[in-house]
């Protein structure tokens, strides 16, 4: 059965030259601090290591911490994560040496060693479509009841999780188990299934062209009396091509005519319909003025008697007739051009089809020759019978598709769903009767505690199923889930009804099937059946020089074997 177990936190400020060693044992343990003794800040360096952003910690620690050191084990392997500001270090350790399995500063590729290691493959989208392994804010987000913001809603204590596509929904159902390690295994057998179908079906419709080709040529080939008159027909052809290639430019040449000559008269035309309605001004103005007409663009003055009249008025007659002639100009010559279009597709058609007909004798000429010599029939049976064995790798693959469907869908089947929600109901009406809370309250959505109640009932219900689902996962074979840390309010922001009742529940998370860590600013009464208790009493001074030069030690032995694997790795990365 493999759990993950919390052995140590250390965390190092080289620039005070002070360190810190919590160590931690299986079952309850607790941490008491006051206000500002660094009980929540040495909580929040456990996640930070895992790679998990808190979404409040505060500015000085961030600052102070130079290197955080997390050593755990996972079933029988012992391990150590490193992490200084980007980068990520995991180690695995014996009595004897540390041996470095990555350092990377990109979170991802950290994240999916670590959960190769718990062998966790639960595939995550982005929200602009990245895919990748579920990472550790997302995986442990019910670990965790953070001081600050985790008493308000269910696991969402972590900043580093929104950017995943419907991270909430995804997760929930795979921290109870329901669509769990089994179901992304089928899945991803299912996606591996799925790419050789398509390869072989690819290759099935390649192979199937090629013998439809070879056939038709087989037919063709019986057919040909002899080589001399596929080339004699060739030959024909290829003049044939040529005469209608050169019909095809002459009239291509006579459209573009056409269209110029268009283009010319519509611009002409344009011109004589300004004109016209200038002139038609002009008449209307004259009209209307007297002997004399004054201009009224330049003040000159000019005769308007009749004959003046009578000339504008021909002008306009002129403008009218030579429209028509233009219009009547544009319209022959659309017409012939749409004569010569569809002359000109006709031709073009013609061109296609003998130039196929040119190809396919190309190509008979080509089969004839090749059947001649190596024998008519070898590879046309010899692709038969490779089509025949990718059809029965096809169906292969079909009937193992829907084999892994039927074991996908006994996952997600009503009655598993009905279980898994029945057992976690379960455990919470334990902790409700356990910290005073009604069990009409008890509504799980999805697989989580609906919250929908306010003041102190709001935290009560948060505790009451992030532990019930701590201890529903205890159940399970194998799961990274046994492991839960619970950092109580502030005493100012609780009142104390409410956080005894949540102390007398402690009695319930004393298994050392698993590890719980309390952090509390006052005595809870359990310290007499918890396995290990931290007591700070320093505020801002939880950091001491005692242990300092021993912390650097460790950690220069863990940077000496993080360059042994780089250098390994470089060397292996030359020879390739």
């Amino acid at each position: 059965m493999k759990r993950l177990t919390i052995k140590k936190l250390i965390v190092i400020s080289q620039s005070e030259s002070r360190s810190l060693e919590v160590p931690f044992e299986d079952g309850l343990n607790i941490i008491l601090g006051g206000n500002k003794t660094g009980k929540s800040s040495i909580i929040k360096s456990i996640f930070t290591t895992l790679g998990c952003e808190c979404k409040s910690v505060e500015a000085d620690w961030k600052k102070l911490i130079s290197s955080y050191l997390l050593f755990f084990n996972y079933g029988e392997k012992r391990l150590c994560i490193v992490r200084q500001g980007k980068k990520f270090q995991i180690f695995e350790y014996s009595d004897y040496a540390y041996v470095c399995l990555i350092e990377t500063e990109k979170f991802h590729e950290y994240s999916n060693c670590l959960m190769d290691i718990l062998e966790i493959n639960m595939p995550c989208v982005s929200r602009d479509g990245n895919q990748f392994n579920v990472t550790p804010p997302l995986l442990f987000r019910f670990q965790y009841i953070d001081q600050d913001h985790g008493w308000n809603k269910i696991a969402e204590s972590f900043s580093n999780a929104a950017y995943v596509k419907n991270w909430k929904q995804n997760t929930n159902k795979y921290v109870c188990g329901y669509l769990g390690d089994t179901y992304y295994k089928l899945q991803t057998q299912k996606e591996q299934q799925m790419l050789i179908k398509n390869d072989k079906k690819k290759e099935l419709n390649y192979n199937q062209n090629f013998v439809s080709r070879i056939s038709s040529a087989l037919t063709q080939i019986k057919e040909v009396e002899s080589f001399d008159g596929v080339t004699t027909k060739l030959e024909t052809l290829l003049a044939e091509s040529e005469k209608l290639r050169n019909m095809q430019f002459s009239v291509k040449a006579e459209m573009t005519v056409l269209e110029n000559d268009i283009y010319i008269n519509q611009y002409k035309l344009h011109i004589a319909e300004h004109n016209l309605a200038e002139t038609q001004k002009d008449i209307e103005y004259a009209m209307n003025q007297g002997d004399k007409l004054v201009c009224p663009i330049c003040g000159a003055i000019y005769a308007n008697g009749l004959v003046e009249q009578l000339n504008i008025t021909s002008d306009y007659a002129h403008c009218e007739k030579l429209i028509e002639e233009l219009e009547n100009s544009i319209s022959d010559s659309t017409a012939k051009l749409k004569d010569l279009q569809k002359k000109y597709k006709s031709v073009l058609l013609e061109i296609q089809s003998i130039e196929q007909q040119i190809q396919n004798s190309q190509e008979l000429l080509s089969y004839s020759l090749f059947y001649k010599n190596k024998g008519q029939y070898e590879l046309y049976e010899s692709c038969n019978a490779q089509l025949e064995s990718i059809q029965k790798e096809i169906d292969s693959c079909t009937s193992e598709i829907a084999c892994i469907d039927e074991k996908i869908n006994e996952q997600k089947s009503k009655e598993r769903s009905k279980s898994i929600r029945t057992d976690i109901e379960n455990f919470c009406r334990q902790l409700a009767d356990a910290i005073n809370l009604p069990k009409t309250f008890i509504q799980l959505k999805d697989f989580v505690q609906v919250i929908n109640r306010t003041g102190s009932e709001t935290p009560r219900l948060v505790y009451m199923y992030q532990s019930a689902l701590y201890l529903y996962n205890l159940e399970r074979t194998s799961s990274p889930f046994n492991f839960y840390i619970v950092d109580t309010p502030n005493q100012q922001g609780q009142d104390a009804d409410n956080l005894e009742s949540i102390f007398k529940s402690l009695e319930l998370l004393l298994s050392n099937r698993g590890q719980v860590i309390v952090g509390s600013e006052r005595e809870t009464g359990m310290e007499q059946k918890a396995n290990k208790v931290i007591r700070l009493t320093e505020k801002r001074r939880c950091l001491n020089n005692k242990n300092y030069n021993e912390h650097l030690e460790i950690l220069e032995e863990l940077q000496k074997a993080a360059i042994a694997w780089i250098k390994s790795c470089n060397t292996e990365r030359n020879k390739n």
